[in-house]
């Protein structure tokens, strides 16, 4: 609209000049006047004329609007020519992050038994293009859509999605679980004004007591497992002097099953050759009374 202003500021200028510049100057700068007329006009006319060509960027989409109506299609990628007077609120459909990049919303909501947590909470969000020109007419620009939708749908939706949670959830290792809840519920609330694409749940802050339950819990777990672990090393140990007992007895047994008379005798001779002399043997007799016999030098 401002262009516009100044485009028709120069028109009449130029036509001012035009028909005044002689009948002020005389016949002397008629020409001169003339000349600097249809200069100022024609550069009035180029100004217009740029008003009505609108270029929209890849990722970008274009609203129309003069005195107070939206047009209700919205302007795609590319150039388009339009109402001269008419203006353009160019808005973002890309995947925008909110808060702002490196920026988290810090939330406090209530789990299902009444305890308070505080959230860090971001998300990824993009507007339909369809759907620009409605919440330019009904919102406004970017920033207000923002602030009147982003910003109360994520804060509604986390503490919706918490509120249906125990204590153990939020703190479970399978947060991506949590963050999607968070985001069918963030979704449900900004409805079809815009679409969430993804949530990111940051860091999760307890009340002291109930931070300190959890660090004993983990640490009576890290103890019990500890206990389970010194329990199978005594279990093994006990089953390696088991199976070495069991070898032992068979051991024996296959040893006494072995040992019979002929065989003791066969190894009591096949010994007698190999004794030193002047060695002491004694002799077995069927009686059960021993001789003794000394083995001397030949």
């Amino acid at each position: 609209m401002g262009s516009m202003l100044l485009a028709m500021l120069l028109i009449v200028a130029g036509v001012v000049v035009k028909v005044a510049g002689p009948s002020v100057g005389g016949t002397a700068i008629k020409a001169r006047a003339t000349l600097l007329g249809f200069g100022l006009m024609l550069a009035g006319v180029a100004v217009a004329g740029v008003n009505t060509v609108v270029i929209v960027n890849v990722g970008e989409v274009g609203v129309q609007h003069f005195l107070g109506k939206v047009t209700a299609t919205p302007l795609g990628e590319g150039i388009h020519v339009i109402n001269p007077l008419a203006s353009v609120e160019i808005m973002s459909i890309r995947e925008q992050s909110f808060p702002e990049r490196g920026v988290v919303e810090q939330i406090e909501a209530q789990t299902s038994e009444q305890m308070n947590v505080r959230l860090e909470v971001s998300l990824l969000y993009r507007i339909d293009p369809a759907r620009a020109p409605d919440l330019f007419a009904r919102i406004g620009s970017e920033d207000l859509i923002e602030q009147s939708i982003v910003l109360n749908a994520i804060r509604n939706g986390v503490r919706d999605a918490v509120a249906t949670k125990s204590i153990n959830d939020i703190f479970s290792p399978d947060r991506a679980r949590v963050a999607n809840d968070m985001k069918d519920a963030i979704q449900l609330k900004a409805g079809d004004r815009i679409g969430v694409v993804e949530v990111f749940l940051r860091d999760v802050q307890a009340p002291d007591a109930v931070r300190q339950a959890i660090d004993e819990k983990l640490q009576r777990e890290q103890q019990v497992a500890a206990e389970k672990f010194q329990t199978e090393i005594i279990e093994e140990q006990a089953l390696q002097e088991i199976a070495a007992a069991r070898g032992l007895a068979e051991a024996q047994r296959i040893i006494s099953v072995g040992l019979t008379p002929e065989y003791l005798m066969f190894h009591y001779i096949d010994q007698l050759g190999d004794l030193p002399a002047g060695s002491v043997v004694y002799v077995p007799t069927e009686g059960s009374i021993p001789l003794m016999r000394n083995i001397g030098t030949n």
